[in-house]
């Protein structure tokens, strides 16, 4: 049986998977992701490490082995197969993964954007497997867009193809990571309601927030959804804030590419009904009718691996990515 592995590498964490040609997932493990530059290097050999286990859990002979798939957030460059810069990853560019990996375990390796790859996954196995164009959106610790345009990614003449998380969308507004402001990924990503959160909180000092985090100050955007199923007055204003942004990059995405479906993933979404409602209001209001009723907006359907099995897809797309 032949085996693919898939890594998803995140701005906070490092998701690992070894896995069938069909999705089925036979190992999985992470592990915290570390910025700096020396810290950079000291991650990516705990990773191999930690790839080396999995395997050997997983009996995965040698000659079984496809090949592995890597996707991380930025611009990627899928010829160089070198880390890009990202905000999000500081002291990682430059690095050769790739070629780094490649000597590690002697298969094709393959690396792309971490939108494009669950935009890939999503087609070979998720909700695309019928569909020719469609987007598929994560929302996370940033926000990033994977189109697939006639079946094929596409990225772009710089490979900067599908970077809504830097859409403006308030002129001169927040100061997002990638040094613009406005963008946004500065209003409606995990890193961006966190911060909204500390800055109320600072005001109000009254929320469920301070009874699920130690102090205002480590806050975070994932306490804000757990308050806000909680009934937490401030979270949900927050949310809905941020939805209402969420909203205004959906309805862009439709105006501009009229696609037939959007595909929805990332922590942020997580949040459920408190997110999708507002959202969705937002997307309708702000989208040309017939653009808006002709794509269906929906949640990826291959869970919180999405980015993994995107990542193990490149192994299965040379003659289509």
């Amino acid at each position: 049986m032949k085996k693919i592995i898939g890594i998803d590498i995140g701005g906070t964490k490092i998701s690992l998977i070894v896995a069938t040609v069909e999705g089925r997932i036979l190992a999985k493990g992470g592990l915290l992701t570390r910025t700096g530059k020396t810290e950079a290097r000291l991650c990516v050999n705990e990773m191999l490490r930690k790839l080396r286990e999995m395997t050997a859990v997983a009996r995965v002979r040698k000659r079984e082995l496809l090949g592995i798939g890597v996707c991380i957030p930025g611009p990627v460059n899928t010829q160089t197969g070198v880390v890009p810069w990202s905000p999000n990853l500081r002291g990682w560019q430059g690095i050769p993964l790739r070629q780094i990996i490649k000597r590690h375990f002697s298969v094709p390796v393959f690396m792309d954007n971490d939108a494009n790859a669950a935009g890939f996954g999503e087609k070979i196995f998720g909700a695309g497997k019928r569909i020719k164009d469609f987007v598929y959106i994560t929302v996370s610790t940033g926000i990033g867009g994977g189109l697939v345009l006639g079946g094929k990614i596409h990225r772009g003449a710089s490979f900067c193809g599908g970077e809504i998380g830097h859409i403006t969308v308030v002129p001169d507004g927040n100061l997002c990571k990638c040094g613009k402001r406005g963008c946004l990924e500065a209003y409606a990503s995990g890193t961006a309601i966190g911060k909204a959160a500390r800055m109320e909180l600072a005001k109000v000092k009254k929320s469920k927030l301070l009874e699920l985090a130690p102090s205002i100050k480590r806050v975070t955007g994932e306490n804000v959804t757990q308050a806000a199923f909680l009934g937490d007055r401030l979270s949900l204003e927050i949310l809905r804030c941020a939805a209402r942004y969420l909203g205004i990059g959906l309805a862009t995405i439709m105006n501009l590419l009229n696609p037939g479906m959007i595909v929805l993933g990332g922590g942020v979404i997580k949040a459920g009904k408190h997110i999708w409602k507002p959202m969705m209001a937002s997307v309708k209001k702000e989208a040309w009718p017939a653009a808006f009723k002709a794509c269906r907006v929906i949640k990826t359907e291959l869970g919180e691996h999405v980015g993994n099995l995107g990542a193990a897809a490149l192994v299965l797309s040379k003659d289509i990515c």
